[in-house]
């Protein structure tokens, strides 16, 4: 997987979840829309965290270092 597509779609994940999060707080009463955006919130969650362990850890030092912080250098 290319570094940049990598960090684009961590970059995209975070958007999308606090878009999600943000929608979820302002949301007035719908419960089907509650449910649907909980749901969206933990899939990309958990697809977030997927990348997180499997493949940030690949990336050089560096440019891992660089976007992430001292936090994911496992």
């Amino acid at each position: 997987m290319a570094y940049v597509y990598l960090l684009d779609m961590h970059k995209f994940i975070t958007q999308r979840l606090a878009v999600s999060k943000e929608t979820l707080v302002n949301l007035n009463g719908d419960l089907a829309e509650k449910k649907y955006l909980e749901g969206r919130i933990r899939v990309l969650s958990d697809f977030q965290d997927f990348l997180t362990k499997n493949y940030i850890p690949k990336l050089p030092r560096r440019i891992r270092e660089g976007y992430f912080g001292q936090k994911n250098t496992t």
